[in-house]
C-alpha cells in the first residue's frame, strides 16, 4: 500500500493517483519496498486462511460421512442376551430380626 501524501489514504500498488482525493502519488524506493513486503505478507495470510478454511470444510465433510455411515449403513447391534443368575449367592445372608 502506498500512502497518499495529501490525505493519508492507503492506495494499492500500481496506483498513480490517490483513490480518495485524486492527487498524483509520489513514492520513493523505500516506500515501494515496504509496500511490496506488506502485499506479500497479506497474500501469505490470505493463503493460510484459505488453507485453514479448506481443512475445516474437509473435516466437516468427513465427519458428516462418518455419521451417515454410522446411522444409515451400519446395522444396530443386537441386544445382549445374558443368562439368568440366581440371586441367592450374591446377596448377604439375611440378618435375624430381634
Amino acid at each position: 500500500m502506498i500512502v497518499c501524501q495529501a490525505c493519508g489514504h492507503r492506495n494499492p500498488l500500481r496506483t498513480r493517483y490517490c483513490h480518495a482525493c485524486g492527487v498524483r502519488l509520489e513514492a520513493n524506493l523505500r516506500e515501494i519496498a515496504v509496500a511490496v513486503e506488506e502485499d506479500r505478507e497479506a497474500q501469505m495470510a490470505e493463503r493460510w486462511l484459505e488453507r485453514g478454511r479448506s481443512l475445516f470444510l474437509l473435516g466437516a465433510f468427513f465427519l458428516t460421512c462418518a455419521l451417515v455411515l454410522r446411522y444409515a449403513v451400519v446395522p444396530e447391534l443386537p441386544p445382549a442376551v445374558m443368562p439368568p443368575i440366581a440371586a441367592g449367592p450374591l446377596l448377604p445372608p439375611a440378618a435375624s430380626a430381634p
